[in-house]
């Protein structure tokens, strides 16, 4: 597999909070996963990932191109992100804020198309078909999340970033969406997510960095990183591990 996302050495602080030599390697084709305790910079990562923080020291590569030296339009061409809040400062229809993943690809703002047929598959796909007509504001926070995605599906980009991949969504929806996005993956797409949810991310990625205190103490497959002295490390508190039944793969229980 191709590397596709490299970051090399990164420091980034702000306050108390540091992000300290951080590495990491993301393959094409991954489902890779971040998880880690509140506060650990999972989503100080993403957001320096994406190029929305600029770090202090060290190197982003995107397709070995340093992203600081990267247009905001190439960037856009290549990785979406889905942030955990999305305020729309205006009124906006479902259909708009879809078709906003395709803003790059636009000559000017006011050069404005709309792939009617697209969106209605990308909607479709989070099980929110006939919504393109209703206000992104007056939806619930799920809905809005399911649209979040849809746009990132939209907007055709090899890498997708998901700050919290299953936040605001309840059980049936968050195994919805990330199976969606593992069939990405096996289509060649790259899928890098900070999860809250330890067990989704043990059975859904291919790899797992985790973080405390801004720096990756531990990272491999998802049956190596998480056993019971590992999570216990991490979270500072003691958990079972079991295997799951049907499937395999570690799950933490208590």
């Amino acid at each position: 597999m191709n590397e596709i996302l490299k970051v090399i050495n990164l420091n980034f602080s702000y306050g108390n909070f540091g992000i300290k030599n951080l590495n990491l390697n993301i393959k094409e084709g991954q489902f890779v996963g971040i998880i880690g305790p509140n506060g650990a910079g999972k989503s100080t990562t993403l957001n320096l990932i994406a190029g929305l923080l600029k770090p202090y020291s060290g190197k982003i590569l995107l397709y070995d191109k340093d992203i600081r030296k990267l247009s905001r339009k190439y960037i856009a061409s290549k990785i979406s992100f889905v942030r955990q809040e999305f305020n729309p400062t205006f009124e906006f229809k479902v259909k708009d804020i879809i078709e906003m993943g395709a803003l790059h690809k636009k000559t000017s703002f006011f050069n404005t198309f709309e792939d009617s047929t697209k969106i209605k598959e990308c909607l479709s796909m989070v099980e929110l078909l006939g919504y393109e007509d209703r206000y992104f504001s007056t939806l619930s926070g799920g809905e809005q999340r399911r649209v979040l995605i849809a746009r990132s599906i939209y907007q055709e980009t090899p890498v997708i970033i998901v700050d919290e991949l299953t936040a605001h969504l309840d059980i049936s929806h968050a195994i919805q969406i990330v199976e969606i996005l593992k069939k990405l993956t096996l289509k060649g797409k790259t899928v890098l997510s900070a999860f809250h949810n330890i067990n989704v991310a043990s059975k859904y990625c291919n790899y797992i960095y985790a973080l405390k205190d801004g720096k990756v103490i531990f990272e491999g497959a998802p049956i190596k990183v998480i056993n019971k002295e590992n999570i216990k490390k991490l979270y500072e508190k003691e958990f079972y591990i079991i295997n799951h039944p049907v499937h395999n793969y570690p799950v933490v229980t208590f």
